[in-house]
């Protein structure tokens, strides 16, 4: 993920510099593998920013150590784009050496480890970036689905929480704890009546045509007793799912319209949540 650190930086130094990307200036380089890097022309944008790292190699100032980390985050940002996740994360270790504090480079890396199933991993760097993104409410989803899939339940209802608290419109946490709520194997967590009240305002700031969102309304009505009310919803997310082509969807749906007419909630029975 490009941060609005690296975007203002980039056009930033674009604007004020009219210096052309000549064997000495790093600056031009890293402005211009920014700016391919965001044309999604891979190969150029991975080019500009070795030469602009190469350029820096022979400067250990502190000053040089901050303007790298960003130069190695947005080279790490361009391999992961193109597949390349291993070198993504070595680039991304270095920027975060250089830079201790660069939330960005724990948030990527721990973006690439989650998508090679180090969900662990994945997780240990994202709590080292909280403190520089205490107010993301995405990031804050983005924990909690970790935590949830490695079987932490709690915690990530503490980060959904979170994220809700933190933005008013953020629909996707407020989904994603309804689900949690309404469909956790462990009874102790499942809380109906707050699950249909999450569950709506997730509906109401999607714009009603989510069939995920209404999935998870369906779920929360039944845990909630509300059987008919719970078919309802589940067959309008089936009809918008099968418009969409999400034949997955649709049979999940279906079966748990099976479960609602029969007067039965849906329960997970795996760690991880329906989104």
């Amino acid at each position: 993920m490009d941060h609005a650190e690296s975007e203002q930086t980039a056009h930033r130094a674009v604007a004020t510099s009219n210096s052309a990307p000549t064997p000495d200036n790093d600056t031009a380089h890293n402005n211009l593998g920014y700016l391919f890097l965001r044309r999604g022309e891979l190969d150029r944008a991975i080019s500009h920013f070795e030469t602009a790292l190469k350029i820096r190699s022979g400067n250990t100032s502190a000053h040089y150590n901050l303007g790298g980390a960003l130069i190695e985050t947005n080279l790490a940002n361009a391999l992961a784009r193109k597949g390349l996740l291993g070198e993504a994360i070595g680039h991304y270790e270095k920027a975060a050496k250089l830079r201790p504090d660069y939330g960005d480079a724990y948030f990527n890396l721990g973006s690439v480890l989650f998508q090679q199933g180090r969900i662990g991993e994945a997780i240990a760097q994202w709590q080292k970036a909280l403190p520089t993104l205490p107010n993301d409410s995405g990031f804050h989803t983005v924990l909690g689905n970790a935590f949830l899939k490695s079987g932490l339940q709690k915690d990530a209802i503490a980060e959904y929480e979170h994220a809700a608290r933190i933005s008013q419109q953020d629909s996707l946490a407020r989904n994603n704890l309804a689900w949690l709520l309404a469909t956790s194997s462990d009874a102790s967590i499942r809380d109906g009546n707050r699950a249909i009240e999450l569950a709506e305002q997730a509906v109401q700031l999607s714009g009603g045509k989510d069939p995920t969102y209404l999935r998870t309304l369906a779920a929360a009505r039944a845990e909630g007793g509300r059987f008919a009310q719970a078919v309802a919803a589940a067959e309008q997310a089936l009809r918008i799912a099968g418009t969409e082509g999400k034949s997955g969807l649709a049979n999940a749906l279906r079966d748990e319209i099976a479960l609602y007419e029969l007067g039965l909630p849906y329960h997970e029975h795996s760690r991880s949540g329906g989104f």
